[in-house]
């Protein structure tokens, strides 16, 4: 058990570690868009359709966590435009409907600022913080509906389970892998352990960071496992059978987690 004051330390650098993962994936860019649009390439003259079907099973898992992250999106602009709509016309609205003098005090204001020259910098000054507010409560609502989509964080951590081929898997697993277990101190996970009051800022994205992690050991365990069965040479890729990388690997091996 580690140490609570450790563990309270960590939370202040949790937003460190979180651009450390950016970083993995800025990195491995290229990789991740192929996977998305399940581009494919033959190096050798097979046909590109078997090719694409061979990494068909991790295209369609990211597919359904785009799907999930284009409604969040939607959401977030219904909400901006909800926002703005709200903080541009309700105020003058509501104060009119209380007090229908305050119409006509209104126009007065606004002819006396025509006559100043000072309307446009109003008109202005009052565009820019409604548009903010607006930007700012879709920005809020997008984070907030992303969050709560566990779903995705589940689908996104058992990437490296699926069938087939796996690019994801084969260009970002290695440094994800020394990123959990080596850069980021075990105090820090503990909190993770602790359920949702932890006091992470968003400790479902840290389960599914350490899930991750934990499944690309999983899959290189399967792959070591594969190739020593079927005589393959360590360099070459592996093709996991229909079902994918069994959850419980480890244990059907005897092998530790700790690996």
């Amino acid at each position: 058990m580690q140490p609570k004051g450790s563990a309270e330390k960590e939370l202040q650098k949790e937003n460190l570690y979180k651009d450390r993962t950016k970083e993995i994936l800025k990195k491995h860019r290229g990789a991740l868009q192929a996977a998305y649009q399940n581009h494919t390439q033959s190096d050798n003259g097979e046909d590109l359709e078997v090719v694409r079907k061979r990494y068909a099973a991790e295209s369609d898992i990211i597919g359904r966590v785009m799907a999930n992250e284009r409604s969040a999106f939607l959401a977030g602009i219904a909400l901006s435009g909800v926002a703005f709509v709200s903080v541009r016309f309700l105020p003058r609205y509501l104060a009119v409907r209380i007090n229908p003098d305050k119409a006509r005090k209104l126009r007065e204001a606004d002819e006396i600022a025509e006559k100043a020259g000072t309307r446009w910098m109003q008109k202005t000054a009052a565009f820019v913080f409604e548009a903010s507010f607006g930007a700012w409560c879709g920005w809020r609502g997008y984070n907030k509906m992303s969050s709560m989509n566990a779903s995705s964080y589940e689908e996104v951590s058992k990437i490296p389970l699926c069938s087939g081929r796996s690019r994801v898997a084969e260009s970002v697993c290695p440094e994800w892998v020394a990123f959990v277990r080596k850069e980021v101190p075990a105090p820090f996970w503990s909190n993770v352990d602790d359920g949702d009051d932890c006091g992470l800022q968003d400790p479902q994205r840290w389960r599914a960071v350490r899930d991750f992690a934990d499944n690309c050991v999983k899959r290189k365990v399967y792959e070591d496992a594969y190739r020593k069965k079927n005589g393959m040479d360590a360099a070459t890729p592996v093709d996991v059978p229909k079902g994918g990388v069994p959850d419980n690997i480890l244990l059907l091996l005897g092998e530790k987690k700790a690996g």
